[in-house]
């Protein structure tokens, strides 16, 4: 099932890379639905298939068909033993790919909301797979974390129907502030910026597949994916959103260069670049921006599937100090070491192609205060993936790193794939999307800075190491957002709420004071019913 299911997705990427080749020319194809459930009521469903929805559905439908098949040999899974948790986990990551092709392709607002609630929900019950307490803790708080976003969109689509919009096509660069800063606060959480940042490193609990999925091209973009798609709604928050983007950057990048727990190391980098395509978005390059997006898609898929090869050489261990002498599988080298150079943006690797010119565009059209912490960042950038193979491939070497990397072609085939891809796609796409690239020395220069800057960032941070290992709480924000924080909250609610003044005059004390109002009433009435007739005896007995 697994492996029809792979090539089903990997035809739906070829159909739809075909169909956003064709529309390339701002053309776009809608689709109509009109559903009837009685005389008095019907259904509409629009769904537009613009060259952005093609081409960036067309990739996640690709690192789909991959994870699926990456997924039957991680996972155990057997073709013909399929237990039902094997079912449950293939039912839901098929429900969530098909949530985010809802919010890709949507021309209404309804079927985005749609979309937009099944990848908060489907991603709970993906992270709460493994059935413990911590899966538990980590679902919680990123199903939370969610529904703050979820808010912010029902607020939206509450301000659509008052305006009488259905469809997107009535969304205008008219339209209200308050709209547009509704939307841009919905998207900012559903793509972890700072102060919603917690619930992308708990996510992390999920089996590795999912999170490849998720940290690649579906959970995490979709606010990026929006906010792409309106970028015209956007223009007088574009100062907000660098600063909230820069924030983020500065935050994610320190804390991987003292995290321990390698595959958080691996979220932190996502997150490090969620905030670096936000902030490419603020500075007006919303292109270049999706771009960057659909190229970290891939680069950040083959860095978590062999970031999980690793894990399995080791039996499924996290902690980064036992993943010494990782280099002895040639294989596991080339991949991983391809996928962080793709991240550091090396020459002629995925990533270069995209992050070399938004760093080019902004030090030379706009080179200010924000443009100098956005350097900061990317050196930190450098800095930790040069850390993630220093960690990988050197040290000391674990007793479990000297099993062989895989005999099942099956468990490397899926990253062999993705290493074709991010070879041959950045110059193609690069210029596909700009027919007349302009590369000068200047984005040269500006390269070799932040790879200096990186390396000298990197050694700061080994010398100082145990300054810094407090930053590894994100600035106290997955404290705040832990279980231990909402039962404080919870128990010193409850004493001095629940069990003081609103104890009194909530629901309780008003039927204490029913109770007492009646009982006080019925005595009062019984006394009135004996009284009567004792008096009339009494009035009887005087005449007699």
């Amino acid at each position: 099932m697994f492996y029809l299911l792979s090539f089903l997705f990997f035809v739906v990427s070829l159909l739809l890379l075909s169909l956003g080749v064709f529309s390339m020319n701002y053309t776009s194809y809608v689709l109509d639905l009109f559903i009837t459930f009685s005389s008095l009521a019907d259904f509409h469903l629009s769904f537009n298939f613009d060259y952005l929805a093609c081409f960036f559905f067309s990739f996640v439908s690709l690192i789909s068909s991959i994870v699926f098949l990456y997924s039957s040999f991680y996972m155990s899974i057997k073709a013909n033993s399929m237990n039902s948790d094997n079912n449950r986990f293939l039912l839901i990551l098929m429900l969530f790919v098909l949530s985010m092709m809802f919010l890709v392709f949507s021309n209404s607002w309804i079927s985005v909301m749609l979309g937009w609630d099944g990848l908060g929900l489907i991603s709970f019950l993906l992270v709460i797979y493994y059935n413990d307490a911590s899966s538990l803790n980590s679902g919680l708080v990123t199903v939370f974390t969610n529904r703050v976003g979820d808010c912010f969109f029902i607020m939206s689509f509450m301000f659509m129907l008052s305006n009488g919009w259905m469809n997107m096509d009535f969304i205008s660069q008219g339209c209200s502030l308050l709209f547009s800063l509704i939307l841009g606060m919905g998207c900012i959480t559903k793509s972890a910026q700072m102060p919603f940042s917690s619930w992308l490193p708990a996510a992390m609990a999920a089996p590795t597949p999912v999170s490849s999925l998720v940290h690649s091209s579906t959970l995490v973009t979709a606010g990026i994916y929006l906010m792409v798609r309106f970028n015209y709604l956007l223009f007088d928050f574009f100062y907000f959103l660098s600063f909230i983007s820069l924030f983020t950057m500065f935050l994610a990048g320190v804390c991987s260069m003292v995290e321990l727990d390698f595959k958080k190391v691996v979220a932190m980098s996502t997150l490090s670049q969620l905030g670096f395509m936000m902030f490419s978005l603020s500075t007006g390059n919303w292109l270049l921006c999706f771009l960057h997006m659909s190229f970290h898609a891939f680069f950040k898929s083959m860095l978590f599937l062999s970031t999980g090869s690793l894990m399995h050489m080791i039996l499924g261990d996290q902690d980064s100090r036992k993943f010494g002498s990782m280099g002895d599988s040639l294989v596991s080298k080339v991949f991983f070491n391809m996928s962080c150079m793709s991240l550091i943006g090396f020459p002629f690797t995925l990533g270069f192609y995209s992050k070399d010119a938004i760093l080019g565009v902004l030090f030379f059209y706009d080179f200010s205060v924000s443009a100098a912490i956005f350097f900061l960042c990317c050196c930190l950038t450098v800095s930790y993936s040069i850390r993630l193979i220093f960690m990988g491939f050197t040290g000391n070497p674990s007793f479990l790193s000297s099993m062989e990397f895989s005999e099942n072609p099956m468990f490397f085939l899926p990253v062999v794939i993705l290493f074709f891809c991010c070879s041959f796609m950045g110059p193609s796409f690069m210029f596909y999307f700009l027919p007349v690239p302009v590369f000068t020395f200047f984005d040269l220069f500006v390269g070799i800075l932040v790879l200096m800057g990186g390396i000298l960032t990197f050694n700061f941070f080994k010398t100082n190491f145990f300054m810094m290992v407090n930053i590894t709480n994100m600035g106290f924000i997955s404290i705040l957002s832990s279980s231990k924080m909402s039962s404080l909250v919870m128990s010193v609610s409850s004493y001095k709420s629940e069990k003081s003044w609103a104890e009194l005059l909530g629901a309780s004390g008003v039927s204490v004071w029913l109770n007492s109002f009646y009982k006080v009433y019925f005595s009062l009435y019984a006394v009135k019913f004996f009284t009567l007739p004792m008096f009339m005896v009494l009035i009887l007995m005087i005449n007699i």
